[in-house]
């Protein structure tokens, strides 16, 4: 059995497609038969092929920008500058009261 809200009771029964008589006790009983919720399986199968749809032009636009990525990269390190040679220094001789630099 279906059990519903109070609000979406309330709105069956504003739209008049829900009966309630009330119990002695202070509740209302429903009939079972238009409790019955609408059978939802075309909008759910639609609704996931259109999630599908956007997840393969997500998928395609991820492809595109990882390979723009790459191509950028191959560029810069073509262009990159060499690391400096490091010059090398003359050796200093220091005298051993000297302190070393």
């Amino acid at each position: 059995m279906t059990k519903l809200t109070l609000r979406e009771a309330s709105r069956r029964l504003l739209s008049d497609r829900l009966s309630a008589s009330t119990k002695g006790t202070g509740g209302y009983k429903f009939e079972a038969a238009e409790l019955q919720t609408p059978d939802l399986t075309p909008v759910l199968e639609a609704q996931i092929a259109a999630l599908r749809a956007v997840s393969e032009l997500l998928r395609a636009q991820l492809t595109d920008t990882r390979m723009e990525c790459d191509r950028w990269r191959q560029r810069a390190e073509r262009l990159a500058l060499p690391p400096p040679t490091p010059v090398a220094e003359p050796l200093r001789r220091r005298r051993w009261w000297q302190p070393a630099w």
